[in-house]
This record gives C-alpha cells, sequence and structure tokens, in this order.
C-alpha cells in the first residue's frame, strides 16, 4: 500500500509530538552564542605569578593563576553582537596553568595542565553574578556560578608565551574542551587558520603548526595589577571557540518521522493481515 498524502500528514504531526514529548527537557543555552562562526569571547583580569624555587624567574615547576571576565560576546567574522546578556549575567574564570619548559632567555614559556589546574568558565546570575577582582574572595567570586565550559587536564592543550619584536609577550593556546554546558557542540577545527592568525610555535626543539581544536585563546600582559599582593599582573585577551547547534531537534524530528511511519506500517498490516 502507498502512504497517501493523508498518512504522510499523519506521520509528519506524530514525528512532531515524539519531538516535544523527547525534547522537553532540552535546556536553553545559559548564554547564547552566534552558530556557523568562530565566537569571540573577549576578556580582562588579573593574574598571579607563583614562583616555587624563588628567583625571580617564570620557569618549569612555576605557576600562574588568576581569574577574568568576559567583556564582550560576538561574531568573530561578522561581529554580531551578543553582549546584551552581560546585563544580567557573567561570565567569569579561574584558572592555572604550570609553566612546563622555558628557553634560556625565557623569552619563550611553555604551559601545560598538570593535576590541579584548569581553565574553567562560569555563569553568574542573581546573587552569583558578583565578580570583583578587587576583593580579597576573588577567586571564589569568579567560580561561585554555574560551570559553563571547562578545559582540565587529560585533552590536548598545548600553550606558550613568547617575547614579541614590541617587547610585549602573546601566550598563545590550543585546547579541546573536557566540560561543555554550554548548550552547543564545540567544533573541533584549525581555528587560529580560520582566523589568519600565526599558528606556528615551538613546544621544546619542535617547530609546530595549527592544531585542529575545540578552543584557542591569546593572552597578553597590560601591566602591574592594581590589586596586589593578591595578583601580579592585570591581562587581557580573547577566547575562541565555533559553536553549532546541536542536532536534538532535527535528530528528535527524524526519529518522529521514522516511529510514525513504522506506526502507519504496522496499521496497514493489521487492515490486510
Amino acid at each position: 500500500m502507498v502512504l497517501g498524502r493523508d498518512g504522510s500528514f499523519a506521520n509528519w504531526i506524530l514525528g512532531l509530538w515524539l519531538c516535544g514529548i523527547l525534547g522537553m527537557g532540552h535546556a536553553t543555552p545559559l548564554i547564547m552564542l552566534p552558530t556557523g562562526e568562530i565566537t569571540r569571547l573577549n576578556y580582562a583580569g588579573q593574574e598571579l605569578f607563583i614562583d616555587t624555587n624563588k628567583n625571580g624567574r617564570p620557569d618549569a615547576g612555576d605557576v600562574f593563576e588568576g581569574v577574568v571576565s568576559i567583556s564582550q560576546i560576538s561574531g568573530a567574522t561578522s561581529g554580531a553582537g551578543f553582549s546584551s546578556q552581560l546585563a544580567d549575567k557573567e561570565v567569569t574564570s579561574r584558572f592555572r596553568f604550570s609553566v612546563t619548559g622555558n628557553s634560556s632567555d625565557f623569552r619563550h614559556l611553555e604551559f601545560g595542565l598538570l593535576p590541579g589546574d584548569s581553565f574553567d568558565l562560569y555563569v553568574g546570575q542573581g546573587s552569583s553574578k558578583n565578580f570583583d577582582p578587587s576583593a580579597t574572595d576573588a577567586n571564589a567570586r569568579a567560580s561561585d556560578g554555574q560551570l559553563w565550559l571547562g578545559i582540565q587536564p587529560g585533552p590536548f592543550f598545548e600553550s606558550v608565551n613568547d617575547r614579541q619584536p614590541d617587547g610585549t609577550t602573546l601566550n598563545r593556546a590550543w585546547a579541546d574542551i573536557t566540560v561543555n554546558n554550554t548548550g552547543y557542540l564545540l567544533a573541533s577545527d584549525f581555528l587560529r587558520t580560520l582566523l589568519g592568525r600565526n599558528a606556528q610555535h615551538n613546544i621544546g626543539d619542535q617547530t609546530h603548526n595549527a592544531h585542529s581544536v575545540q578552543a584557542i585563546f591569546d593572552n597578553q600582559v597590560a601591566g602591574l595589577s592594581p590589586y596586589s599582593p593578591q595578583f601580579t599582573y592585570h591581562i587581557f585577551g580573547e577566547f575562541d571557540v565555533f559553536p553549532v547547534p546541536e542536532p536534538a531537534t532535527w535528530l528528535l524530528i527524524l526519529i518522529g518521522m521514522g516511529a510514525g511511519t513504522n506506526f502507519s506500517k504496522i496499521r496497514d498490516r493489521s487492515r490486510h493481515g
């Protein structure tokens, strides 16, 4: 039996109904992001240099930790603005990175994520929208919201800090996500290449180029922190991810349509059995 027009419509309705039932628990993203292009999160923050061997130099074994607050959310290529959400929400981070290598002149540093290290972002709203880098509990305030995105030890992570020709430093990082509560799939791609940025860097005596990852960030030092001795440096940077819509909606519709077709076949068999 060829399914008629009425049967097709019935299957479609049944598919949508099943989609609604199965998708009731699908959460709306806490922070809406542009999809189909790289999302840029601009941030500023404060960083503490922990000189574990007390030699006054950033070398292997030392730690940098601190807090940042996202100040702008936009599409990296279109410039589409999504920062209005930050009026009643905040996106903050508490981070800790370990120095794993350095050049003899300290113009080149390498960072890793060792046990206890992380770069986690949180969404604060209501009473947890309380970030204040000058507060004595700034670290706690930066991490008292809902965990939104996490980069923790385990997946791929590579980070280098290099002295630039103008004397400034530039920290570049490539990372895969450990925790993703954004409500979006985060695509792995050569993000730095897509953005037209220099991807070549050295790890030890090896030259590396672009990596296909879920996130990259560029970080620079703006000067000494005004909140010493709690923090050492004032920093700023950009964090980039490539969000794509979760396929849940289309997947549920297809499941529903498949179920509707099977239902019609069963009905037809019972009629002609």
